[in-house]
């Protein structure tokens, strides 16, 4: 029993530095794609791994035993229950876990990544200093973030030729469409790819707190509720409407 304990937290502690120097060494790259991280990330791939492994084995057993001829409703069953378990864990997920870092992270974050790699060229550290270094590391990141950005700033972005404004201010990010939204029949790509990786990069904001819709037209609502159900809004203002 002390045997498997002992195992079962020597592969732990592996997978534990193995997913944060991943995560220090994918930073800068995501970063620069203006990209979110999951502060769930290493949790959630603690799940998926064991997951995904018994989805593997079950699925090529079934195809196994489908090619055969042999039998294989009770694996059928069994791939369904995991499948549905491995939603309702998914379910439990929120936009709101994301977070992201300015442009400017790009530099120190680069410096991160060089000595969390440094530590397996010299092979003098034990596998628990170099687990509390690259939690070091990794805990820096938000840390400086949040000490070196500016508290108030801005950007404005265009779709088609409309624009928007997006402004942080004292923690707080407001938007103001003055058209962009409704500048197409379909804005999902451009708030998908477009909006939310600039907003990223610019001020590191995965959120909106107010979101001001100063031009409309038949369009902008639908547009408007697709930027919600993807960027979380606190509240959204239609100045030719009422609020919501």
């Amino acid at each position: 029993m002390l045997q498997r304990l002992k195992k079962l937290i020597i592969n732990f502690l592996f997978f534990l530095e193995l997913q944060l120097l991943i995560s220090i060494v994918m930073l800068p790259v995501l970063i620069a794609w203006g990209l979110p991280i999951s502060t769930m990330s290493i949790a959630g791939n603690l799940i998926f791994a064991q997951f995904l492994t018994v989805f593997i084995f079950i699925s090529a057993l079934l195809f196994t035993t489908d090619i055969l001829g042999i039998p294989n409703n009770l694996i059928a069953i069994a791939l369904d229950y995991t499948t549905s378990i491995w939603h309702y864990f998914l379910s439990f997920g929120s936009a709101h876990w994301l977070i992201g870092f300015s442009q400017f992270m790009i530099i120190p974050t680069s410096l991160f990544a060089i000595i969390a790699c440094s530590l397996y060229y010299f092979k003098k550290h034990s596998q628990n200093s170099r687990i509390a270094l690259l939690s070091f590391l990794y805990l820096c990141t938000p840390i400086i973030h949040t000490i070196f950005q500016s508290k108030s700033m801005g950007f404005s972005i265009t779709q088609g030729r409309q624009t928007m404004y997006v402004f942080k201010k004292n923690g707080a990010i407001y938007a103001f469409d003055c058209g962009a939204l409704g500048a197409r029949p379909s804005s999902k790509s451009w708030i998908e790819y477009t909006l939310s990786s600039a907003m990223v990069k610019n001020m590191g904001a995965t959120h909106i707190d107010l979101l001001v819709l100063c031009k409309s037209n038949s369009r902008t609502e639908q547009a408007a509720q697709t930027l919600m159900e993807h960027i979380p809004t606190s509240k959204c203002i239609n100045l030719n409407k009422s609020n919501y």
